[in-house]
């Protein structure tokens, strides 16, 4: 069988899937920008061996799709409106009646512009969704999106970002050094770097702790920057600090403690995985498409709502008072990562979404987080 994903851009948070299903079918990925999209962030761009990686201004991509519009042949689309180009690949696709898939996150709904989504959402449920053969939806915010607007439920199957496995062993906290948590995102209002900082401070007389942010720009910084800087003051256990490569970033998460992500809106959050991966537990916002997999399974980490600096300020003060996670905690926890929410994984399961979309079926297949503790057998073939 054959897959072609048109995305915007080769992104980390899709490249261990795509290498996984490339091990036994044949994978194509159009993107519409080159690079990750985050270099600034220490981002590089993945690579993806048995991938063939196409950029939509160096092919013929209406000749590409008419040559690949048989039964066997499935083109999954990176949202309906999110990317101009995606969104007008797809029509294109549609006029040879090719299979199609599409991969979304939730939209953000307010205001005037989330008036329009809503009606323009009504809209694609009458027009597109019986042209569509799945959808997968990044959260639960994006499937309850997509119900509301009318599409049917059989073809909204539960999806996530997944990242890749690290080599490094799991490291423990034993020398007896300050709880370490750790914050490895952008400092913005979405991601909630203020909430976590004033949360932060006002627990340094109460519990011992560190906290490390690499959630600044190395260039420029903003005036949200300045104000989460005038937030730290002299507090020396919490420390700012500008990105660094993804790899630097992986290690210092599995050196920590906690991971948290206190977003007040977030697709997915996939430093969640890296945290997983490694054995460190998280604590998210109920505002994270990731906190799905914590609902699941609580021993992974713990998720707070709404979030505001007192729900975070509780949940972190618990957390440190409970004690750095035990070894086997950790090795527990990054068992089951490695089995369920790998690219290997995602890959079994998708390719679970297409074999129901292929035969009609009516069926859902359960998404990998959600099945028991153990390996996952099945082959991708």
């Amino acid at each position: 069988m054959t897959f072609i994903f048109w995305q915007n851009i080769n992104s980390m948070h899709q490249s261990a899937f795509l290498k996984a299903l490339a091990m036994h079918h044949d994978v194509t990925l159009v993107t519409m920008m080159k690079g990750t999209g985050r270099e600034d962030m220490g981002w590089i761009e993945p690579e993806l061996p048995r991938v063939n990686v196409l950029h939509i201004r160096e092919i013929d991509w209406r000749s590409l799709i008419r040559a690949n519009s048989g039964p066997n042949v499935f083109h999954v689309f990176a949202g309906l409106h999110a990317f101009r180009p995606v969104h007008r690949a797809m029509k294109y696709a549609m006029q040879f009646d090719c299979r199609i898939g599409v991969y979304a996150e939730p939209l953000v709904m307010k205001g005037i512009a989330g008036v329009i989504k809503q009606i323009r959402g009504y809209w694609d449920a009458l027009t597109l969704a019986n042209r569509l053969d799945f959808v997968l939806c990044i959260g639960k915010e994006c499937r309850r999106q997509y119900i509301s607007w009318g599409f049917p439920e059989h073809k909204l199957h539960d999806w996530a970002y997944v990242t890749e496995l690290p080599d490094s062993p799991i490291v423990h906290n034993v020398d007896h050094r300050p709880f370490r948590i750790i914050f490895p995102a952008s400092c913005s209002p979405r991601k909630g770097a203020d909430l976590l900082l004033e949360a932060a401070v006002s627990l340094a007389e109460e519990v011992s702790f560190e906290l490390i942010c690499y959630a600044l720009p190395a260039h420029a910084v903003n005036a949200f920057e300045r104000r989460m800087i005038s937030i730290i003051g002299d507090h020396k256990h919490i420390r700012l600090l500008p990105f660094v490569d993804n790899e630097k970033v992986k290690m210092a998460i599995g050196q920590a403690d906690l991971l948290v992500l206190p977003s007040r809106f977030d697709g997915w959050g996939a430093v969640v995985n890296e945290a997983l991966s490694t054995g460190t537990p998280v604590l998210v916002s109920d505002h994270c498409g990731s906190a799905i997999l914590i609902e699941e399974n609580a021993w992974l980490g713990v998720v707070f709502g709404p979030p505001d600096v007192s729900s975070l300020r509780e949940a972190m003060l618990r957390i440190i008072r409970e004690g750095a996670p035990s070894l086997e905690r950790r090795v527990k926890i990054r068992t089951w990562a490695s089995s369920h929410i790998s690219g290997h994984a995602l890959a079994v399961y998708f390719m679970d979404i297409v074999s129901v979309a292929a035969a009609g079926n009516l069926e859902h297949s359960q998404a990998p987080w959600k099945l028991p503790i153990s390996p996952i057998s099945s082959s991708v073939s």
